[in-house]
């Protein structure tokens, strides 16, 4: 691993653990936030490495993060409503379909299958990150997808579907990537 590979993974690492610290009832003596919790932190910390078309949503000063349905990592997602990120406001919200344009970035709950399979092909618009947490849903349209592997939160990243929807992601966190689909 070269020296700025590391030098990348050591900063995700920091940011992921400052924000699961961060969030509120968790106390310091905690050796390991919930899974929810980190899972929405590295959700919301992968924006980092996300440039998006200069369209559209992307051209609110808001840097939007929607779900569809009440879930765990839904409700973690919530918690970090506000916070600065890339110089931008995060702003958490729920929406229906009709609204998935107005998002960056849109998260998928284990609920949401039929949802999902709506979101493909010409129906999804361009520019708009899908992101989900259940196993099978990166062959189904979902551009980032965590999951628990041996204790850990990974995440698999598909790269054609990110690349079909106008965004571009890091090489640096393509690194970090459990697997990358191309």
């Amino acid at each position: 691993m070269s020296l700025s590979a590391m030098r990348c993974l050591v900063l995700v690492c920091a940011a992921v653990l400052a924000f699961a610290v961060a969030l509120p009832g968790h106390a310091i003596a905690q050796h390991r936030a919930p899974e929810p919790d980190l899972k929405a932190a590295i959700l919301i910390n992968m924006l980092l490495f996300i440039d998006w078309p200069v369209t559209g949503a992307q051209s609110d000063k808001a840097l939007s993060v929607c779900y569809f349905r009440d879930s765990p990592v839904a409700d973690a997602l919530v918690v970090l409503d506000g916070r600065m990120i890339r110089n931008r406001l995060l702003s958490v919200k729920q929406v229906d379909a009709s609204a998935l344009g107005r998002c960056h970035a849109a998260y998928l709950a284990p609920g949401d299958n039929a949802l999902l399979s709506h979101m493909r092909g010409d129906v999804l618009p361009g520019g708009v990150l899908l992101a989900g947490d259940t196993p099978g849903y990166l062959d189904r349209g979902v551009m980032i997808n965590l999951e628990l592997a041996a204790g850990k939160v990974a995440f698999d990243v598909d790269l054609s579907a990110l690349r079909r929807s106008g965004l571009s992601l890091s090489s640096k966190a393509l690194r970090l990537a459990r697997s990358v689909r191309e």
